[in-house]
């Protein structure tokens, strides 16, 4: 997969730091629409980075965090979310005036906040989380069509360079995405409910099941399809989730403290036997699922 001479060069180099399942899905996306003249791959292991240049998602590599990104003109930071800022902070006094800093981060609040104090004055930094991925992580299972389609978010701030801002999203328009530009608040408040509490909630059911397990020995034997559906993304790393979790607490125990109201109004309604409430309970849901699936179609 090398990068092509066609016309869609959009930037010299491109730095990539951290090239697993995104990063090395974006490098592959660069290199196939010829999006950059050059890409390089930044992280801690130079066999997993061997790897990625094999597979085609880097041009070269360096192990160097503090200079590895000092020739690029944008750097993409694919860390988890609490190393996002400090990598930034590690490589700022050796990045270039003009470069542009974005991230993938699956919260946006405090990295927007942490970057806009670490981004040097020359340089400008634009929030973004492409809402892409699979169940298996690592740069074996990356490919350059991850972002087709996709929803990919931007998270831009009042203070937010405009020239900036535009040119990350003619980048995630090229690799294929669908632009959406909101508050990094508005983001977080809204990822807590679609993203982050099905997380949580997956987990919560299989300690439930867990439990019954114990007592009856039966629970696991009689659980089907709609149950490993439902529990099916509780196989994401948990140091992933611990962090994502804690950047954005306050949306998530927003959110928890609403499923636990209609969670309430449905356990009330079963303590009295109300058929029209529990019937109404899940005609409503049936309801929403339904409009939904009208909207994203």
């Amino acid at each position: 997969m090398s990068g092509n001479a066609s016309g869609n060069v959009m930037f010299d180099t491109i730095a990539i730091v951290g090239v697993g399942l995104i990063g090395g899905s974006l490098g592959m996306a660069v290199k196939t629409k010829g999006l950059a003249k050059r890409v390089v791959g930044i992280g801690r292991s130079e066999q997993k980075l061997m790897r990625a240049q094999i597979l085609g998602a880097i041009d070269e590599y360096s192990l160097d965090f503090e200079h590895g990104a000092a020739d690029a003109d944008l750097i993409v930071i694919c860390t988890p979310v609490s190393k996002v800022a400090p990598t930034l902070e590690c490589m700022a006094p050796n990045l270039k005036a003009g470069a542009i800093i974005t991230d993938v981060g699956s919260t946006k609040r405090e990295i927007v906040e942490d970057a806009s104090i670490v981004t040097p004055d020359a340089c400008y930094f634009v929030g973004g989380h492409p809402m892409a991925g699979t169940e298996n992580a690592g740069v074996e299972n990356a490919f350059p069509d991850l972002f087709l389609g996709a929803t990919y978010v931007i998270t831009p701030t009042q203070d937010t360079d405009l020239s900036a801002l535009g040119r990350v999203t003619a980048f995630a328009d090229a690799i294929g995405a669908i632009v959406e530009t909101m508050t990094p608040e508005q983001h977080d408040a809204s990822v807590a409910i679609i993203s982050h509490l099905p997380h949580a909630l997956a987990s919560a059911l299989l300690q439930v099941a867990e439990d019954a397990q114990r007592e009856s020995g039966k629970v696991f034997s009689l659980a089907a399809g709609s149950f490993r559906d439902l529990t099916r993304i509780s196989d994401s790393m948990p140091e992933l989730w611990r962090d994502i979790s804690l950047s954005n607490s306050d949306s998530i125990c927003a959110a928890i403290t609403s499923m636990q109201e209609h969670l309430q109004e449905f356990k009330d309604a079963l303590e009295s036997r109300d058929e029209q409430k529990v019937l109404g309970f899940f005609e409503q849901g049936r309801q929403i699922r339904q409009t939904f699936l009208r909207l994203v179609r």
